[in-house]
């Protein structure tokens, strides 16, 4: 049996593909917010006693975060997280967002640069990484996903609703976005926790591509009919695109773009 994880948040598309990564090498101790896990539990945000319980009782060598909830109730829930990881020397990965570069879209991101958020979400993520990367250093690692996608995830079933319902589809000519595979997400946490690395890793392609383009060929790989898309333009190019850079991460987990349409298929 391998090192033993609890995943925080398992339920989603972003945990469910952590777990599947994992599960052949590490022992996964899944969680939810409304309802238990098989071989897991149910645990909300607002129930940091009750994590203090489940860490208590299972005590994992590594705690993945991916719980969503009221942003302070999420501070609240990290803080107590962290010192309980800090006094007992284990490690957090913790799953953040290109949101907190959303109040500059002049151009790409990397892992280097300093966070500009502008919405409530980007600072949201942008204070809990400070407060995470203050408390516990080096045990920490954090994951900046670029707008996650899989055969079957919410913006898929979006276009498919849209095609054939004949909706209107709210889309973006002129902007510019990175994207992540579910999959990808989840090897880049295998790789990172099998060889002890730390610190922020961006998980997207390494090129960008416009939105509306984008959508238009994840329509044609899946065959779904075109649906009634409606342009949004604005007079200059804008990024939302967060590129990974460390040097770290081997080739064969990286993607282009292509390679997303590719496993798309």
């Amino acid at each position: 049996m391998g090192r033993k994880v609890l995943l925080i948040g398992g339920n989603g598309l972003v945990g469910q593909a952590i777990a599947k990564s994992l599960g052949d090498d590490f022992q996964i101790i899944p969680t939810a917010g409304h309802h238990v896990l098989e071989n897991g539990y149910q645990l909300a945000v607002e129930e940091p006693n009750k994590l203090m319980e489940i860490l208590l009782q299972e005590n994992p060598e590594i705690v993945i975060s991916s719980i969503r909830g009221n942003y302070q109730d999420q501070i609240r829930f990290h803080k107590k997280l962290a010192n309980w990881l800090v006094e007992n020397k284990k490690r957090l990965l913790y799953i953040s967002t290109a949101n907190v570069f959303d109040g500059n879209l002049s151009k790409p991101w990397t892992e280097n640069d300093s966070p500009i958020p502008k919405s409530d979400y980007g600072s949201f993520k942008r204070d809990c990484e400070t407060m995470l990367e203050n408390l516990l250093g080096n045990q920490l690692t954090i994951f900046r996903l670029a707008a996650v996608w899989s055969v079957d995830c919410p913006r898929v079933q979006q276009l498919k609703l849209h095609s054939r319902n004949g909706e209107p589809h709210q889309t973006y000519p002129n902007y510019m976005i990175n994207v992540t595979f579910a999959k990808q997400i989840g090897e880049y946490a295998k790789y990172v926790l099998a060889h002890n690395l730390h610190g922020i890793f961006h998980v997207g392609t390494t090129d960008t591509v416009s939105y509306f383009s984008f959508e238009q060929m994840v329509c044609e790989v899946l065959k779904i009919k075109i649906p009634q898309f409606v342009t949004e333009t604005v007079p200059e190019e804008i990024f939302f695109a967060i590129l990974p850079t460390r040097k770290e991460i081997p080739n064969n987990l990286q993607m282009t773009v292509s390679d997303v349409l590719s496993a798309l298929k």
